[in-house]
């Protein structure tokens, strides 16, 4: 009886075990009958709430510091008030930062004779060699932070140095103006940097429009340095172009360290482009154009910003008399500026005073560096000898009236201004 009993009891739970897998597999199957009718209406709805623009982007007009450092008790100490400058005053490109310096002290000699600021302190111009070996560049900018205690770092045109101040005034917190055109220093939201002057993309814009407007210009030759600088305006330019449905450029790619100039002018010669464009160092360029400069040699060449420092002799010093200039011009040359604001007047007037102090005239940096002196000397006026209360007034979009033009940063770090062309006489 006992036996019989188990057996009959196993019976019928496994009966109820058998049903109940049934049962499960019918449900199963019921639920994926039903996800395959469901899912495409799903998918669909799915599409229709998922965003097409990115989950998020960082907003450049809201770029700010909300960090200390706005306190008295942040104010720099020492009896003088320091404007750092990092210039190449070694290498190749010595004769073109001891221009820049020329300029800078120009700048701070007449900004002196308005007195010393608020708190009886005069301020002065603490000046290291950026340095052509990588790494010592960075070296001189922490000296001049922490041991020379400035209270801005000005950066000349080379971009890679640009990148690197901006990593350290990050960190150290420290407003930098540089005269770079790399816009990518101002695109990552770092709010301590400060770009002077027309972008690449700008220039880009501006030399594009003007050789593709008329339609009549088939071939354009890019003549690019193989560096930082020369890259990122190559990219830049060949991406303006595309965007104006044009010919796309034959780059031509040039190593400084490795440049034979009588080997680049046969070759500009042979390649019958109906324009040039040069994005490269001003030493470089300063070795080709002359040897372009040939009566047999007539179409027009664009240069960057870096490229004009040893053209805008010429341009500067006609442009007091623009007939004049354009008597003088055998073929043209053309070059990026902001003039927002600048008048021939103004600029020649300057132009003369820096060839009385130095018997040359002054480049488009020298220029530059000029107004960056000036500006920061007149911030510090209002702002006093503070890092952060000087950041904040550079980044509110004050108006400062240079011999470059009308300077106004937006909170990025961005020179606001049309970028124009001014086409200047050739060198002989």
């Amino acid at each position: 009886m006992m036996a019989a009993d188990s057996s009959g009891r196993y019976l019928q739970k496994r009966s109820r075990c058998v049903w109940y897998a049934v049962a499960c597999l019918i449900c199963c199957a019921a639920l994926l009958v039903l996800s395959n009718v469901a899912l495409p209406e799903l998918a669909a709805a799915q599409d229709e709430i998922t965003p097409k623009t990115p989950y998020a982007t960082l907003d450049r007009s809201a770029v700010a510091y909300r960090g200390p450092g706005r306190e008295t008790a942040a104010n720099l100490p020492g009896t003088t008030v320091k404007i750092g400058l990092l210039l190449p005053l070694q290498g190749t490109r010595a004769s073109e930062g001891q221009s820049l310096l020329e300029a800078a002290k120009m700048a701070l000699a007449e900004e002196e004779v308005a007195g010393p600021l608020a708190d009886g302190r005069h301020m002065e111009l603490a000046v290291r060699n950026e340095a052509e070996r990588w790494g010592q560049a960075s070296n001189e900018m922490v000296q001049l932070i922490s041991e020379e205690q400035v209270a801005v770092l000005i950066t000349s045109s080379d971009g890679s140095i640009a990148h690197q101040a901006e990593q350290i005034a990050n960190k150290i917190g420290i407003p930098i103006v540089t005269l770079a055109s790399d816009a990518t220093t101002t695109r990552i939201n770092i709010p301590w940097i400060f770009r002077l002057g027309p972008s690449d993309e700008d220039q880009a814009r501006a030399i594009a429009a003007q050789i593709y407007r008329e339609g009549d210009v088939k071939k354009v030759l890019l003549l690019v340095e193989t560096d930082h600088d020369g890259r990122v305006g190559a990219e830049e330019f060949e991406k303006a172009v595309q965007r104006l449905q044009g010919a796309p450029p034959e780059r031509l790619e040039i190593a400084s360290s490795e440049m034979h100039p009588e080997t680049i002018a046969a070759q500009v010669k042979a390649n019958a482009a109906g324009a040039i464009v040069l994005w490269t160092s001003a030493p470089l360029a300063g070795r080709i154009l002359p040897l372009l400069s040939q009566s047999d040699f007539a179409m027009p060449i664009y240069l960057c910003r870096k490229a004009a420092g040893l053209v805008a002799d010429n341009a500067l010093a006609s442009s007091e008399d623009e007939t004049q200039a354009r008597d003088q011009i055998l073929w043209g040359i053309w070059v990026t500026a902001t003039a927002a604001g600048a008048t021939n007047k103004a600029t020649t007037q300057f132009a003369k005073r820096y060839r009385e102090q130095t018997g040359v005239w002054p480049s488009f940096e020298a220029v530059q560096i000029y107004d960056a002196v000036r500006l920061v000397a007149k911030s510090l006026r209002v702002t006093g000898a503070n890092r952060t209360r000087l950041r904040d007034y550079l980044a509110a979009g004050n108006r400062f009236e240079g011999q470059s033009g009308t300077v106004v940063f937006d909170s990025a770090g961005n020179t606001l201004g049309d970028t124009q062309m001014l086409r200047v006489a050739s060198i002989k």
